[in-house]
């Protein structure tokens, strides 16, 4: 986006690319909280996450934006009398740090805020999709074409109906997450190649499919061929 198109105090996604730009890369850092903003957008390289913009950077094409996560690791600051009934010398504070734990020895998590100074160019509405590029659909029909090769009607049918499923977990995901955006539009992709293969078979009446025979069949080199047999 434009920096003139961002409002402040309003949710985006935010594209981030795979290679950091140097300059977030190389920078000092000398807080706790500045190490852990930057390990969280490492983390995030070559994913989507929603953010919030809290200002503008001081470099001009850029915003401030802050996010939640989910922490394990936690912070405890010693009352006076909890450090003497520790036997801690007095006279100077103490804190825990470690993890809370329930009876079953599970981890418990916290919500904490991280903040980052990201180009603007990154943020793009929350409710745009993702297109995929020609060559991305090309391959995820190849792929579906190999996997049908020599199927039945009927497993080209059960196939079709774990498609489906699929498109419908990532769907579901996709309403917290919009890193699985991608996700949603392969699985439709893979879903409506089975279906164009089994609408293939039915009107041939085959009994067993071959994409040698399909002239609709994709092809994608070097990573996919249908060898003759």
């Amino acid at each position: 986006m434009r920096i003139g198109n961002v409002e402040v105090g309003e949710t985006y996604t935010a594209n981030i690319p795979q290679r950091l730009p140097a300059e977030m890369r190389d920078r000092p850092v000398t807080t706790p909280a500045e190490w852990q903003a930057d390990m969280q957008l490492h983390l995030a390289r070559g994913r989507r996450i929603t953010v919030t913009v809290t200002g503008y950077g001081d470099e001009p094409g850029t915003v401030a934006v802050s996010r939640e996560i989910p922490a394990g690791r936690v912070g405890l600051r010693l009352t006076a009398e909890q450090a003497a009934a520790l036997g801690l010398a007095e006279g100077q504070e103490y804190e825990i740090d470690g993890t809370v734990t329930d009876g079953t020895g599970r981890v418990i998590t916290f919500p904490t805020t991280v903040t980052h100074t990201i180009p603007a160019r990154w943020l793009r509405p929350r409710g745009e999709r993702l297109e995929l590029d020609p060559d991305t659909v090309r391959l995820h029909r190849a792929e579906v074409c190999r996997a049908a090769d020599g199927m039945t009607p009927q497993e080209i049918d059960q196939a079709i109906a774990e498609a489906l499923e699929t498109v419908h977990r990532v769907q579901g995901m996709a309403l917290d997450d919009p890193d699985a955006d991608r996700s949603v539009l392969t699985a439709e992709a893979d879903y409506q190649e089975w279906l164009r293969i089994s609408r293939r078979a039915e009107a041939s009446n085959l009994t067993a499919y071959d994409p040698r025979n399909d002239p609709d069949a994709v092809e994608y080199p070097p990573l996919i061929r249908f060898r003759e047999r």
